[in-house]
């Protein structure tokens, strides 16, 4: 009888254990829901700054690479994506145009680079922003509860980005309804982890920021 209770109660830890870790599914029903609330939270966005830690972890590293930064998004089509720490480098985005600033010196991007740079800044406005992200036509999604936050697990769709990550997580903070943390998970294992913190909604942004 001992024996049994005690089973009783290891196999509810593991329970306890397994929903911190992956969450509980939600329904069709409500993730359509989730899904309605954080479009209409984006959609009221006009704009959006933060800053950043980025981690990644690589077998070819001995151990994570951390890098911190500023991020500054104006709707629809704006962003200043830079890097302060342990190096300086940042994406300005103009609508279309791309510019990349490496110590003070500005590079409009061609053509090809510039379709490569595109997909990986729609990532991250959408990520930010929250907005185009449960596009069903590019990826497959899957939303969970993790109690503080919705965790989305996107697997892509389209070839070119298959190519690219194998995965993206994002998870929802309930309370602020918007971005807390994104993972890309790269097609060759690679993981690259970016957390948001100090977010700031709706203030206003001055040109200097996108001076190029």
């Amino acid at each position: 009888m001992k024996k049994k209770a005690i089973l009783l109660v290891l196999f509810a830890l593991l329970g306890v254990s397994v929903w911190a870790q992956n969450g509980k599914p939600l329904t069709e029903a409500e993730s359509q829901k989730v899904v309605a609330e954080l479009t209409e939270a984006a959609a009221s966005m006009q704009t959006l700054q933060c800053r950043f830690v980025q981690e990644k972890t690589s077998s070819m590293l001995a151990e994570p690479s951390i890098a911190k930064g500023t991020m500054h998004y104006v709707a629809p089509n704006r962003m200043r994506w830079e890097y302060t720490e342990p190096y300086v480098f940042a994406l300005v985005v103009n609508g279309e145009r791309i510019v990349k600033v490496t110590d003070g010196k500005a590079e409009a991007l061609d053509a090809k680079s510039g379709r490569m740079y595109q997909g990986m800044v729609g990532i991250i406005m959408g990520s930010a922003s929250g907005k185009k992200l449960f596009d069903t036509s590019v990826f497959d999604v899957v939303l969970y509860d993790e109690g503080t936050c919705w965790r989305a697990e996107m697997t892509p769709k389209r070839r070119d980005m298959k190519r690219i990550f194998s995965q993206l997580v994002f998870r929802f903070d309930k309370k602020a309804k918007g971005i807390s943390r994104v993972e890309f998970k790269e097609a060759g294992g690679d993981v690259t982890s970016i957390r948001f913190e100090d977010i700031k909604l709706n203030e206003a942004i001055g040109e200097k920021v996108f001076a190029e």
